[in-house]
């Protein structure tokens, strides 16, 4: 295939802000600088010129949990709740809006609301409505106040370290509760998420 030398566009290069040409191998970069010297140096090159475009890197992103992020921005964001009972009616509304499957909230900061406590499992049940498996992390994502119907779904939580009755969950137990509604998820609410 040869070399090619692309000339007449915009660069971006942290290591070359002022490119203004680039020369690629066999689908390699493998050089980036002034047209000039891009010319002299690689004298047998097809030149294509790019009439203005823009180049840039990739930007890949080699880690990325793409259905977790997906899970979240269709889930509910309890981010904005200024008290309990704002939380608690966003839970429910969100349950009315989505009669099926679990409810994924994330968000929540008690040490924002007036009330200065988190969800009881209780209030959780009553939100959610009776059965429905509700996981709410907390805004730090290291606790979650749950519902009865998860706490059921993961009997062995009540012997992990991190639970305590009515409290919300930390460390093992609350890893449990997470792997155990994530995993109860079906394929349609793994793919709406993606």
């Amino acid at each position: 295939m040869g070399t090619q030398l692309l000339i007449g566009g915009r660069f971006y290069s942290s290591s070359s802000p002022d490119a203004t040409a680039m020369a690629v191998s066999d689908g390699m970069v493998v050089w980036l600088g002034a047209e000039r010297p891009g010319r002299a140096l690689h004298p047998d090159a097809e030149i294509i010129d790019l009439d203005g475009a823009f180049v840039a890197p990739a930007f890949v992103e080699p880690h990325v949990h793409v259905t977790a992020l997906g899970l979240k921005l269709t889930g509910l964001d309890l981010s904005g709740a200024r008290s309990l009972d704002e939380c608690l009616t966003s839970v429910r509304e969100h349950a009315a809006a989505r009669p099926d499957g679990a409810i994924l909230g994330d968000g929540w900061d008690e040490t924002r609301w007036p009330e200065g406590r988190p969800p009881t499992i209780e209030e959780i049940d009553a939100a959610a409505g009776p059965g429905r498996q509700v996981y709410l992390a907390r805004v730090d994502a290291h606790s979650a106040a749950v519902s009865s119907a998860l706490l059921n779904a993961v009997p062995e939580v009540s012997s992990a370290s991190g639970f305590t009755r009515g409290e919300p969950l930390v460390g093992a137990a609350h890893h449990l509760v997470r792997a155990a509604v994530l995993s109860g998820l079906d394929r349609a609410r793994r793919d709406e998420a993606r």
